[in-house]
């Protein structure tokens, strides 16, 4: 069965149960994304103060998101996934003493931290698809690994948590999740066989310093860091600010969790479908076509169905699901990214991974800057104007076939 699974998804045989574990570890370091501004809501946070911890728990998400490959390319994929399954462990502990005694600063250090668990170990992960992935596969590959990713993220992880809290109080919500992550990386690490990368630094900082000079020895590649850093900014932002807008307009909780996991279950399979098709037709054109023209139509039916059918569960969900067909168009960046420069791979990915960082980062500040003084309509709209964008920045996203392409048909 697992080798039928290997044929026909175009998974590397190495790295099988990497995907399994992945799951789990997305479960329990995210298990909280989806509440966890309403809760501190209710136990006493401002809106303002919640939207500026997670814009914080965003900054570590970034920084980690982008040295992660530098990392690996340094001490290796095993060694960097060690490092955030013992970072889990100690934030943790901080994150639940501060909850205990409701201090914030210590639930503000322990959540920043908290930031750098899941990006050391997902995106370790990505840079051994990447390089242990035929290129002619790796569409599949990576569309695969964001499935995975979303599935324990926005999927299973909210409907496990929501449960989990009519249940059990908030901090031992945190212990399960320790758990999931601990059982996650276990199966990651008995059960993959791991290459390093055949180029290696003698520092890290050497490394972090063709990361930045990379972005300038090809343009491209910052264009691609852009477009990549708006990709996500609608699922880290709204995670914030929906529990409480859904609220203001006749939705409940439940309902907006629901609706949620059901986005991102169409989302995932959405992914598998764009992965395959850019692997057909060309990356570039597929994330063009797609990606943020169809996302920002989404966010223009939020505020429709939001302000003009209150309550209505239905329309709803058909808002989100054409959010969620939007953002799986992005899936082909994390293929068309590192082979823009194929002889930078893994400088390449930590392109990747801090665009998808800096969405962690970004959508919490957006949220910041104007959900409590101007409200949801304003910000869902300003997103929405960032996805066009996204899309037309695309277009320039070539890889050196194309442009080889481009030349041979000029002559």
């Amino acid at each position: 069965m697992k080798n039928s699974i290997i044929a026909k998804t175009g998974i590397s045989k190495e790295l099988f149960w990497g995907y399994i574990g992945l799951i789990f570890f997305m479960m329990g370091a995210t298990i909280e994304t989806s509440w966890f501004s309403s809760y501190l809501i209710t136990v006493g946070f401002q809106v303002k103060d919640a939207s500026v911890l997670f814009s914080f728990y965003g900054i570590f998400v970034a920084l980690f998101s982008w040295i992660t490959s530098f990392l690996v390319n340094r001490y290796s994929v095993k060694k960097m996934m060690l490092c955030s399954l013992l970072l889990a462990f100690f934030s943790t502990i901080i994150l639940l003493l501060g909850l205990s005694t409701m201090r914030s600063e210590l639930i503000f250090l322990g959540y920043m931290f908290r930031g750098a668990v899941y990006p050391l170990f997902a995106y370790s992960f990505l840079v051994a698809i990447t390089i242990q992935t035929p290129n002619e596969k790796l569409g599949r590959g990576t569309s695969w690994f964001w499935l995975c990713f979303n599935l324990g993220m926005t999927i299973i992880g909210p409907l496990f948590a929501a449960g989990l809290l009519k249940q059990i109080e908030a901090a031992f919500i945190f212990i399960i999740g320790g758990g999931m992550i601990f059982f996650g990386g276990f199966v990651t690490l008995v059960g993959c066989e791991f290459k390093q990368s055949e180029t290696h630094s003698d520092t890290v900082f050497k490394e972090m310093k063709q990361g930045i000079s990379i972005l300038f020895q090809f343009p491209r590649l910052l264009i691609g860091l852009f477009v990549k850093g708006i990709n996500n900014i609608g699922q880290f932002g709204f995670v914030i600010m929906m529990p409480i807008f859904l609220l203001q307009h006749q939705f409940s909780l439940s309902e907006w969790t629901s609706a949620w996991a059901i986005c991102y279950v169409i989302n995932s399979f959405a992914g598998l479908l764009f992965g395959s098709l850019g692997d057909k037709y060309g990356w570039r054109k597929i994330v063009a076509l797609f990606s943020g023209t169809i996302t920002g139509v989404s966010c223009i039916l939020l505020i429709i169905v939001i302000n003009y059918f209150p309550g209505n569960f239905l329309g709803l969900i058909f808002a989100f699901s054409v959010f969620a067909v939007g953002i799986a168009a992005f899936t082909p960046l994390s293929a068309l990214i590192p082979s823009m420069v194929p002889e930078h791979k893994v400088t390449a990915i930590s392109v990747l991974n801090l665009g998808s960082g800096l969405s962690n980062f970004i959508g919490p500040v957006l949220v910041t800057m104007l959900f409590q003084q101007y409200g949801g309509n304003i910000t869902l709209f300003v997103f929405a104007i960032l996805y066009f964008f996204a899309s037309f920045l695309s277009i320039l996203l070539k890889t050196p076939n194309e442009e080889v392409s481009k030349k041979l048909n000029s002559i």
